[in-house]
């Protein structure tokens, strides 16, 4: 009788497509060979050939797993997310930027290859994966912009700016089953947690050594050291950047308990809730505050319940007695200073800058091509007018770089969360897909906000989990759709 066991390279093939791995008889061949030749170079070499062995035997088969194990790839971009600042904080110069981008990129050609072999390509075809494409492609763009004072920014600028955005894709096509993306939910969740306790103990307790030996070496102490108190930074480096993720999770949280059952469960989501909401007040990020109440006004907008809609105005007095009652704790002074924003010298600063740009915004519709203004500006193009903007808002360095035309399609990114996501909220009728996609919206209105004030998206680590909650919110409604798709198939 005929074999009609797979050849070699038919079983190559599916290992690069994902669907198999390598027979058992290869990989001992593949080793054994590998043994003598290790051993002679050690000899030779010393260390250095150590090293290269863990960097082969552990970093090597990773990397090539992400390439047809788009998962793996992900939750390696999900720990980065959120301790590639620890790091950073204990050595210098190491070049995470650069391990984001390969991940990013391995990911990537391994859903293009199997896309292509599949034909089937609607991972990227879906509404908001267009108009992500949409807004990938405005920054492609600039770099013809002919008001762009260099090059050579643009192709720094360029990696991160497009290369999280398709983290969308790769987590879209990833999330294949409830299953999964419950899992990414719970790990996410679980992460925020022990960050959220790690930011407890620095306001507390203060910083470990090698993390205030690191503020005292960037000259940073004025950032972190606020009135005799700590500000907690937890396990992301920023103040600011870990106050705003810690009132996202805890208000996607408070999403989450209204549908998830089950006593384990619960008490997670009901620590985790607490746990970053005490996170974000330690950080002392008056942006952050921000997140609640308007949190709060869109989950009642969502629910279309008419009751609901009074308790907006127990929760406006509520804010309004918190803002002018008069207080001595230094929590709920910095509250309300948020809401005192005009009196803030800051805040004054920031507003005559966008009075003085706004002028040119509207005169250069593409605007200045992309890394010409802060950070990068005063590096690549040092004395020019925008080099020497502070943009201090995202909206606003939107805006400056790549236009008011960019800034719509930015714009238009968010229309497709917030104004498109509610419309198919309304249709679900799964509770836990509908309490998912509920917390995601209400807590990304938020940021539109937020983003006139300072940057999220596009600074780490929103700039790489801003796309995971996407994936997570989309794939949620599709879920539900194939569910009521089977249902009134099972009814007819």
């Amino acid at each position: 009788m005929k074999n009609l066991s797979p050849s070699s390279g038919t079983i190559l093939g599916r290992f690069i497509r994902g669907e198999g791995g390598i027979p058992p008889w290869m990989q001992w061949v593949l080793w054994l060979s590998l043994v003598p030749v290790v051993a002679q170079l050690m000899v030779a070499k010393g260390i250095i050939v150590a090293l290269g062995i863990i960097v082969v035997v552990v970093a090597l088969p990773i990397g090539v797993s992400a390439l047809w194990k788009t998962e793996i790839g992900i939750y390696i971009m999900l720990g980065l997310a959120f301790f590639v600042s620890i790091p950073n904080r204990l050595f210098e110069g190491i070049p995470m930027g650069i391990l984001l981008d390969v991940v990013i990129v391995t990911m990537l050609v391994g859903v293009l290859y199997r896309s292509t072999y599949n034909k089937d390509w609607s991972t990227f075809s879906s509404p908001f994966g267009i108009s992500i494409l949409l807004w990938a492609g405005m920054n492609v763009f600039e770099l013809f912009n002919p008001m762009a004072a260099s090059r050579q920014a643009w192709f720094f600028v360029i990696r991160p700016a497009v290369g999280y955005l398709m983290l969308f894709f790769l987590t879209y096509d990833m999330l294949t089953t409830p299953k999964k993306m419950y899992r990414l939910l719970f790990v996410i969740l679980g992460l925020s947690l022990f960050s959220a306790s790690w930011g407890i103990w620095q306001a507390n307790f203060g910083y470990f050594s090698w993390e205030y030996n690191y503020v005292v070496r960037h000259d940073v102490m004025h950032l972190v050291f606020n009135y005799g108190r700590w500000r907690a930074i937890g396990s992301i480096g920023s103040p600011a950047q870990f106050g705003i993720l810690m009132a996202f999770i805890s208000m996607l949280c408070v999403a989450l308990l209204t549908a998830f059952k089950g006593t384990f469960t619960r008490l997670f989501l009901l620590a985790t809730f607490l746990a970053t909401l005490m996170g974000m007040v330690y950080s002392g990020t008056r942006s952050a505050y921000v997140i609640i109440p308007i949190f709060y006004f869109a989950w009642v907008v969502l629910s279309r319940n008419k009751k609901l809609y009074y308790s907006v105005i127990f929760a406006g007095a509520l804010m309004v007695t918190v803002a002018v009652m008069p207080t001595n704790n230094y929590h709920i002074q910095r509250i309300q200073s948020t809401f005192k924003a005009s009196e803030d010298a800051s805040y004054q600063t920031r507003a005559r800058n966008k009075a003085i740009i706004f002028p040119w915004i509207l005169k250069h519709p593409i605007g200045g091509g992309l890394g010409s203004t802060g950070v990068w500006g005063q590096r690549f193009s040092p004395g020019t007018f925008l080099a020497n903007f502070p943009p201090d808002s995202g909206l606003i360095r939107v805006a400056v770089e790549l236009g008011w035309i960019g800034l719509l399609f930015f714009l238009n990114v968010y229309y497709n969360i917030l104004v498109k996501g509610t419309f198919l909220f309304w249709k679900m009728k799964n509770k836990r897909y509908k309490a998912i996609v509920s917390g995601m919206i209400c807590a990304i209105a938020p940021l539109l906000v937020v983003e006139w004030g300072q940057e999220v998206v596009g600074v780490f680590p929103m700039s790489v989990l801003f796309w995971l909650f996407a994936a997570i919110m989309f794939r949620s409604i599709d879920f539900d759709k194939k569910e009521q798709a089977e249902q009134a198939k099972f009814e007819s």
